[in-house]
């Protein structure tokens, strides 16, 4: 379970944290939470799995005449190409 904090940063280091986690492929969270880690000597158990980390490819597009995707499709206007 975690829990949740309210931290004032300077717009620029929020900025600049921003960029490093992204460039990462992580959540700004997930950065703190790690550099807070560190400092204080302790260790995040590898199966700390961010949850689009964990669904990331598996979910898969319906085909064929399923009447909520010919819904979807027509409402979008979308054809199969």
């Amino acid at each position: 379970m975690k829990t949740r904090i309210t931290l004032t940063i300077d717009p620029k280091i929020s900025f600049k944290a921003k960029t490093v986690a992204r460039e990462k492929g992580t959540s700004l969270s997930a950065l703190v939470e790690e550099l807070l880690a560190s400092v204080s000597g302790m260790e995040i158990p590898d199966e700390t799995i961010a949850f689009s980390e964990k669904w990331r490819g598996k979910e898969q597009l319906r085909t064929g005449n399923d009447p909520r995707l010919v819904k979807l499709k027509s409402k979008h206007a979308l054809d199969d190409k």
